[in-house]
């Protein structure tokens, strides 16, 4: 079974680029685990790789779930410091964040979205709490916010076919708009968190079970086998708590671009949960 629907890569318009990264706020950390520096290093360094190469970047962020509909961040201009509800006693625990939406891919995005059979919700409104993740992941891939932004939240509801339709309807949003866009699922793998504080030095996966299976999907990906990688999603979520039932490889599958090898630039644990930096481009 194929996923994401075939547009014309040559075109003005069209999803350039998909990425997988993690959206903890300890790859921030002043004095990071070995794990948390190279993650973070490898999202750095992968978004400056694309800058020059993307009009705008696309996100959807696992911490911004919603329960009606999906959500579109519509403000002209997010910014603020945002403090995160569980890492407010570190210096990764308040974030500043200073953002710009793309009001064109935005709307064409929501337009599609509702063609598509979906509830849409513009949101914009001064104070609205940005979640961790998108903040997080545009630090390390957009800082200074360089780059404009559309952004959407993920139903906590919506099923994996329906993230994928998700993700078709930001290729179809590319190419209505114009936009050389790349794709940002920000998502952890494994969720298993260390339930007591922990020092740098002590970083480790919550468990052997679920680095395996971490590594197991990681590998598919990387070999480009994202089908098997999709069938064994609800496993791999009983088996190692995957974040959000990993539905954001559904929604970037739903852009096209995964039929080609990721890349697996770093692998690693943050509190425990597993977290990866992954980059796909057209083959």
């Amino acid at each position: 079974m194929g996923y994401g629907k075939e547009h014309d890569f040559m075109s003005p318009g069209h999803v350039a680029h998909a990425l997988l990264v993690p959206g903890m706020p300890h790859l921030t950390a002043d004095d990071p685990a070995v794990s948390w520096k190279e993650l973070s290093k490898a999202a750095i360094e992968l978004g400056r790789e694309l800058a020059d190469d993307v009009d705008t970047w696309l996100v959807v962020s696992t911490q911004w779930f919603t329960v009606l509909g999906f959500q579109f961040q519509t403000a002209e201009h997010p910014h603020g410091v945002h403090v995160d509800e569980n890492w407010y006693a570190y210096d990764y625990g308040e974030l500043e964040y200073d953002l710009h939406t793309d009001p064109t891919l935005t709307e064409c995005w929501i337009d599609s979205t509702a063609a598509a059979g979906f509830d849409v919700h513009r949101t914009d409104y001064e104070g609205f709490p940005i979640d961790t993740g998108t903040i997080a992941a545009m630090m390390l891939l957009n800082p200074g916010g360089r780059k404009p932004v559309a952004s959407a939240s993920m139903n906590l509801y919506a099923g994996p076919e329906l993230m994928t339709t998700l993700g078709e309807c930001a290729s179809l949003a590319a190419v209505n708009s114009g936009k050389r866009i790349g794709v940002v699922a920000v998502s952890g793998l494994s969720t298993g968190v260390h339930q007591q504080w922990l020092r740098p030095q002590d970083e480790r996966i919550f468990s052997e079970q679920h680095d395996t299976w971490n590594r197991r999907i990681l590998e598919l990906l990387g070999t480009g086998r994202v089908n098997e990688v999709l069938e064994l999603r609800e496993q791999f979520s009983q088996a190692a708590a995957a974040d959000s039932q990993f539905r954001a490889i559904n929604f970037l599958a739903g852009t096209g671009l995964l039929t080609a090898p990721g890349d697996v630039r770093a692998y690693g644990s943050v509190w425990g949960t597993g977290a990866a930096v992954v980059h796909w481009t057209k083959s």
